[in-house]
């Protein structure tokens, strides 16, 4: 793999990791309503979900996973449940327990997972690999340290992209101290939960 379709394809994966999406809004509105911990967990996450359907692509595993696309469907909508979940719990909390900072390794593996959900549940992405690798790769020519290498940059790049939405989103959280600004931002985050997750299941 040449320097230049290494650049090129970190590129491509970069901006497909930093579009607007249902990851994008998880991780944020879990930043928001839960601090930065929970919502780098869940960009992880994502990007190990990412990881698993690059490396289909890279085994040619396309129409296998088009063929057993039910197991997609289990995890799409079972993300999309667990957001909603967590968004109408968000509307019912008061304004004392909305701003859940815990680390519970727990708390911590179920954000985690609701990313890794996400990430598996859209089938879409793993089409979006498998045809943007013959135009930018050459894999006639690709050797395993190359397929370990294309693995490692779509990780990176989601954890940095991931990072940097949870970064943001966890810093703005310090602005909801009041009850009243708690109380908006539970309406706030638990709207976006329930939306990402109906559009997610919608999908």
């Amino acid at each position: 793999m040449t320097p230049t379709a290494f650049l090129a394809y970190c590129a491509a994966v970069t901006l497909a990791a930093a579009t607007p999406g249902p990851a994008m809004f998880a991780v944020i509105t879990n930043g928001v309503s839960r601090g930065f911990r929970r919502a780098f967990m869940a960009g992880v996450g994502v990007a190990a979900g990412d990881a698993v359907l690059v490396t289909l692509a890279l085994l040619g595993l396309v129409a296998l996973a088009q063929t057993f696309e039910w197991i997609f469907l289990l995890l799409k909508y079972a993300g999309a449940a667990y957001l909603i979940f967590l968004g109408v719990r968000m509307w019912r909390a008061s304004a004392t327990q909305s701003n859940e900072q815990g680390t519970g390794q727990a708390k911590l593996s179920r954000s985690f997972l609701l990313g890794a959900s996400i990430a598996l549940g859209n089938p879409k992405a793993i089409l979006f690999h498998a045809s943007i690798m013959p135009l930018i790769l050459d894999l006639d020519t690709m050797t395993f340290f190359d397929g370990l290498l294309v693995v490692a940059t779509v990780i990176s790049v989601n954890i940095v992209t991931m990072g940097v939405y949870a970064a943001l989103a966890g810093r703005a959280s310090g602005w909801f101290r009041t009850p009243r600004r708690m109380r908006l931002m539970n309406r706030f985050a638990g709207s976006a939960m329930i939306g990402t997750g109906a559009l997610i299941a919608a999908r």
